[in-house]
């Protein structure tokens, strides 16, 4: 009688001994090629641009091709949104900053991580002229050329397709008053 439990524990213990067991298969290289991220942040105007505008959130996309494991190339869109702290009237404005370009990117492979740095050149387009009243903007004024630069850690996940990363930005736009604004931001990247 003793036998028939024995014979059910037995099996039971060797399944739940080798489900507890740990894993050691090496992760899968990070996948090369064409890739395509999305990003949440920040962003913020520095100087004079920054004394009439608060920070707030900041979306983008982008979309490139990694040409060698250590270097890609690609485009980017992105939208900042910020509420305007001038005289009054109006009270509780806000505006958008759109952005697009292209960019490059030298990243240094360390384990399943990358440091990188990237910079570029584009766009940008204002979409109010509410900053015009603290003379940011000239009368009628709503493009700028935009540069950029900044750097990052992307960390590769277990998946060899997905990447998450944390990385800070500096933008230029000579049209409006020579504006700057510092930047940062989570993105989740995927490597087809």
């Amino acid at each position: 009688m003793i036998a028939a439990p024995r014979l059910v524990v037995a099996p039971a213990l060797l399944a739940l001994a080798a489900l507890a067991s740990p894993v050691r298969a090496e992760p899968a290289l990070a996948s090369k090629g064409p890739y395509t991220e999305a990003s949440l942040g920040a962003t913020g105007f520095i100087g004079t641009p920054g004394e009439y505008s608060r920070p707030g959130p900041a979306f983008g996309l982008r979309a490139g091709l990694d040409l060698f494991s250590w270097f890609s190339l690609g485009a980017v869109l992105g939208m900042d949104v910020h509420e305007a702290n001038v005289p009054p009237p109006p009270e509780g404005e806000y505006f958008q900053i759109y952005q697009g370009g292209a960019d490059g990117r030298i990243s240094i492979p360390i384990g399943r991580a990358n440091l990188f740095g990237d910079g570029g050149i584009g766009l940008a387009m204002i979409s109010t002229n509410i900053l015009a009243k603290v003379g940011v903007l000239d009368p009628g004024e709503r493009f700028s050329p935009l540069f950029f630069a900044g750097g990052g850690l992307e960390y590769q996940l277990g998946n060899r397709h997905y990447a998450a990363g944390i990385a800070g930005q500096l933008q230029i736009m000579p049209a409006f008053s020579a504006a700057q604004a510092i930047g940062g931001r989570l993105y989740l990247r995927y490597t087809y």
